[in-house]
């Protein structure tokens, strides 16, 4: 038997007919309004909350784990879980985007009628655009949106999976994609009479996004060889955009490296200099997925890691993304936990920046052990060390206990912060590079460009260089996207991509044993079969 769902987000209503007994949460994705489900529907994360009026089976005891009961009396539901009995209504958050990718530098092009072009980033978390002006290059202003596909999963394997089951899932993710883009340049809030005026768009992403929203084949980067049915560019690219774009603009898709580094990666090497460095360099895009490149001043070496969504916030306890009330940084003064966070509002959550700022700070006060550990009795804040419901050790971040950080928490950061520091160690090791000879390191991404230097060291995110010789760089990607906008900028990018070497991480001997020596929260990699110890 069917009923109607009506699902309405903001001014925005949209109707379906779905089957009585299915779930809430495929039918929304249905109408291609946004819903976030890093879990890809599992019921693991309990980020899928949406405000039901009416039609829901009652929850689960999965949801009501989830859930408090003051969300429950309100009739708050998990999307992924809740099945559909009858009519039903339900309303979606708005989902708001506090990003660093958000910036306004220049009105140059209200006052003039200079050509103008559109970079795009489309991440897999966040979908950044930028203004530029075609004459000279400038970059005007920024805006971003959420990338709406993650309602199939916060991960582009998730992705990637659903994408598989079928055609109608594939261009079902192609229009989120689509839709992702079209929000992110409606952020930078112009009007129609500028936007007339863009004749050149170019759009950079990791090469899943790239397949998808190219319609391309997924098969063989689902499977091995994980590499791309076509690296090649894509000059006239608009007959993909679904009109989105001015039928006059050249939408161009720059090519991919190999494996699973993309447009994307190549952008921060045409950005950073690496057709011309100043010596041996590394550059890492961190993200869900985290893009590693690095130079001795000659070969280029590149690899894509699956860093996990933790930097993100996605699949920790107490995770949020950049809104009000996220805790951003932390200290302790006076034996007591203090918080920095955005709007200075009363915390919410952890943002990546404000997972490892947190765990940096509770592993120098020995609240955590340099394996990961936290104490039962630790030296300070022992008044502040709990249970979850799993009976394993939480460390309360407010007193009422609402927010907490969980040793799956910790866990997750290890994980993450593991796997970049194996994918860079395995490529200086194939150029035969020490720590000390790296001239410059840059952080870029949502998360890099506003990481805690000293405890990126301090953890062992990165190698043990001196700060000084570390950068962060928010927009790597989007602004040498904007680089490519310009036919001499486009043809630098197809000559670092014959030039940069892909390398697949899972294929060298050595990676595993660093991969589980760099999970330790300390600058050095600790010896796990490598022959010998190993600084950085």
């Amino acid at each position: 038997m069917m009923s109607k769902v009506t699902v309405i987000y903001g001014e925005e209503i949209a109707e379906i007919d779905a089957e009585q007994g299915s779930l809430l949460g495929d039918a929304i994705a249905k109408t291609g309004l946004p819903l976030e489900q890093p879990c890809a529907g599992r019921g693991t994360c309990g980020k899928c909350k949406v405000l039901v009026e009416t039609g829901i089976a009652p929850p689960d005891e999965i949801e009501r784990e989830h859930l408090t009961d003051g969300e429950l009396k309100l009739n708050n539901r998990l999307a992924c879980r809740a099945r559909i009995q009858a009519d039903t209504r339900v309303m979606l958050a708005p989902i708001v985007v506090y990003s660093n990718k958000i910036f306004r530098s220049s009105n140059r092009y209200r006052w003039t009628d200079v050509p103008l072009g559109l970079a795009i980033d489309l991440g897999s978390t966040t979908v950044a655009a930028f203004l530029t002006m075609l004459d000279n290059g400038e970059v005007c202003a920024g805006g971003a949106s959420l990338n709406q596909q993650t309602v199939f999963g916060a991960d582009v394997i998730s992705r990637l999976s659903a994408a598989l089951h079928g055609d109608e899932n594939a261009n079902r993710l192609h229009r989120l994609a689509l839709a992702s883009i079209n929000q992110a340049v409606d952020s930078l809030k112009l009007s129609p009479k500028v936007l007339a005026r863009v004749e050149r768009v170019t759009i950079v992403c990791n090469v899943a996004m790239h397949h998808l929203l190219a319609e391309l084949p997924i098969d063989r980067l689902a499977a091995r060889p994980f590499q791309p049915v076509d690296k090649a560019s894509i000059k006239n690219a608009n007959g993909l955009m679904g009109g989105i774009f001015p039928e006059t603009a050249k939408v161009m898709l720059p090519p991919l490296i190999g494996g699973f580094v993309g447009s994307d990666a190549l952008a921060c090497l045409a950005y950073f200099g690496y057709d011309h460095p100043q010596g041996p360099m590394a550059a890492i895009d961190m993200g869900t997925n985290g893009e590693v490149l690095v130079t001795d001043g000659k070969r280029i070496l590149t690899a894509s890691t699956a860093a996990g969504p933790a930097f993100e916030g996605v699949f920790i306890s107490c995770g949020s993304r950049a809104v009000n009330g996220a805790i951003v940084d932390a200290e302790i003064e006076n034996g007591s936990l203090k918080f920095k966070t955005i709007a200075d509002e009363p915390p919410i959550g952890l943002t990546g920046s404000g997972l490892l700022s947190l765990v940096h700070v509770l592993r120098k006060a020995g609240v955590i052990e340099a394996n990961g550990r936290i104490l039962t009795n630790p030296p300070t804040l022992s008044d502040r060390i709990g249970l979850d419901r799993h009976n394993a050790r939480r460390v309360l971040l407010t007193e009422d206990g609402q927010l907490g950080l969980t040793q799956w928490d910790v866990r997750e950061l290890q994980k993450a912060k593991g796997a970049i520091r194996a994918a860079l160690e395995t490529l200086m090791g194939l150029l035969d590079l020490k720590p000390e000879d790296l001239n410059r390191v840059i952080l870029t991404g949502s998360f890099g460009g506003q990481i805690d230097i000293h405890a990126a060291i301090e953890l062992g995110l990165i190698p043990p260089v001196s700060a000084e010789k570390v950068e962060t760089i928010p927009n790597g990607a989007g602004l040498g996207a904007a680089m490519f906008l310009s036919d001499e900028g486009f043809a630098l990018g197809e000559m670092l991509a014959s030039k940069a070497e892909q390398i697949d991480l899972d294929l060298d001997p050595k990676f595993m044993s660093r991969y589980i020596g760099a999970m330790s929260l300390s600058p050095d990699i600790l010896d796990v079969g490598l022959g010998s110890a190993t600084k950085g």
